[in-house]
């Protein structure tokens, strides 16, 4: 029976977890994927394995990868905390592997508190895949002897700095003064392989993970506090409990802990910012309807909001009778200037292209990816990148970007079917996007601005009147800008 339970409480668990971001944030899962590229060759595997904790950097981007899908991005973090879950129970079973009465609802509290931490959207899932090798160590290192010498360098460099979670461990399950001296031993090695191999970086981001989060100044404090809470929870979970009904306690154990995940959940999960990311994962899918009944129910007061809605307004022929229902912010709500970070530019890009100026959303485009803080390639940008240059007929270029395109997973045959169009304007016609974006774009090449852009607009409408969406943000553009002045 009590085997039973446990099953039954992970399984649910696990489905709880794949819910909630298969319906609740699937936006999260798109965002992770496009500011990664996994590719298969061996550079790519050495590159990863050049700094510490490598190895989880590098198992972390293969299963990101499969966000490129919804459900299969789901599954993959429900499978992390399920894994994550019955490391720090097997780990306590080294503690104390006689006996069945002990609270199992302890050991899904370190999965719970990642889900929570995931609310922040530059924290990479390197860090749970990490947390989940270094408890699943904890046993080998306990039982391991004078083997913890060289398994010690040899963790911290592929797992980073969450190797301390089964030195820790040892120690503490130990406690004899020679197991007190690997924390000494501990410090020389991390010092020694930081001077010999990771000078160029600061000290703090070798303490703390290089790769654990994508903005390097970044460092939440639950960064720190997990590791500890899940040494905490496994020596925790290996306390006998002498409760007669101890289902009943397991039961309130697990409706407390599921109270706090939803309570967190909602100070992580900023509400504004995850709206606006499935703004641009629907864009990214064509769904421009999904996001105007989002918008209808609530909109985040930005100009990046702003210029998602009308884009997608646009698109279903609805941008100039219900301009005035949504928020506006002027005209850079209609179109925002070059913000270059990751994220800002992404819609004003995609009009970019769809106008016909696939140079500035070559620009915007190419600014995103530079802009990427942990300096990460992404499918989702070089795609596009190679799109505006096959349009343009700049094939080596394209080629380029489509052979890296072509070594990864779910990027590969679509890149491989474009490379058959690098040198042939007859293939690149042939494709109806890009015949029209051919089509409608400028003849000749000028110095652009932004501050002119209403103009540039007129002229590519003038230029090919079939260039709809040229006319009516221009006509757009001027009604805003008169509001605008008439405002001042």
């Amino acid at each position: 029976m009590d085997k039973l339970f446990r099953i039954s409480v992970t399984a649910l668990f696990g489905a709880a977890i794949f819910a909630f971001w298969m319906w609740l944030y699937p936006q999260a899962l798109s965002y992770h994927e496009q500011y990664q590229l996994f590719l298969f060759t061996w550079d790519y595997l050495a590159q990863r394995l050049s700094v510490s904790g490598g190895l989880a950097d590098w198992l972390s981007e293969f299963l990101v990868q499969f966000f490129f899908l919804r459900w299969s991005g789901a599954l993959v973090l429900a499978i992390v905390a399920i894994c994550l879950q019955l490391a720090v129970w097997h780990a306590s079973r080294s503690v104390r592997p006689d006996g069945s009465r002990f609270l199992y609802a302890l050991s899904f509290v370190p999965s719970l508190l990642i889900l929570i931490y995931m609310g922040n959207t530059e924290v990479l899932v390197s860090f749970p895949v990490a947390l989940t090798l270094s408890v699943a160590l904890c046993p080998l290192f306990a039982r391991a002897g004078w083997h913890t010498l060289w398994l010690i360098p040899l963790a911290w460099w592929l797992l980073g700095p969450v190797a301390l979670v089964p030195v820790l461990f040892a120690v503490l399950l130990g406690r004899r003064p020679l197991h007190w001296a690997l924390l000494i031993y501990t410090s020389i090695v991390v010092y020694a392989l930081y001077r010999l191999f990771l000078s160029q970086y600061t000290p703090r981001d070798v303490l703390f993970g290089i790769n654990y989060g994508r903005l390097r100044e970044m460092l939440p404090a639950l960064q720190v506090i997990i590791p500890v809470v899940t040494l905490l929870c496994i020596f925790a979970c290996a306390v006998p409990v002498r409760l007669r009904q101890m289902a009943l306690a397991e039961g309130a154990l697990l409706f407390l802990l599921a109270a706090g995940t939803l309570l967190g959940v909602k100070a992580s999960y900023d509400r504004d910012t995850y709206e606006m990311i499935a703004y641009d994962d629907l864009i990214r899918h064509g769904k421009y309807k999904e996001v105007i009944e989002r918008a209808e129910h609530y909109q985040p007061h930005s100009p990046i909001s702003s210029c998602s809605v009308n884009f997608c307004l646009f698109m279903e022929g609805q941008l100039s009778r219900r301009l005035t229902e949504f928020y506006q912010c002027g005209t850079g709500g209609l179109v925002l200037p070059s913000i270059r970070d990751s994220f800002s530019d992404l819609t004003s890009a995609e009009i970019f292209f769809m106008m016909g100026m696939p140079n500035t959303a070559l620009q915007y485009y190419f600014d995103c990816m530079e802009s990427i803080q942990n300096c990460r390639l992404s499918g989702r940008f070089l795609s596009r990148m190679a799109d505006c240059n096959l349009i343009n007929g700049w094939w080596g270029s394209a080629d380029k970007y489509l052979d890296i395109l072509s070594k990864s997973l779910f990027y590969r045959k679509d890149a491989l079917r474009r490379k058959k169009m690098v040198g042939s304007d007859q293939a690149v016609s042939a494709d109806p996007v890009y015949a029209y974006v051919r089509a409608v774009r400028f003849k000749e090449d000028f110095i652009s601005s932004y501050e002119a852009l209403d103009l540039m607009m007129a002229l590519l409408y003038n230029q090919d009147n079939n260039n709809f969406m040229a006319g009516e943000y221009y006509s757009v553009w001027q009604r805003l800008k008169k509001k605008e002045g008439g405002a001042q």
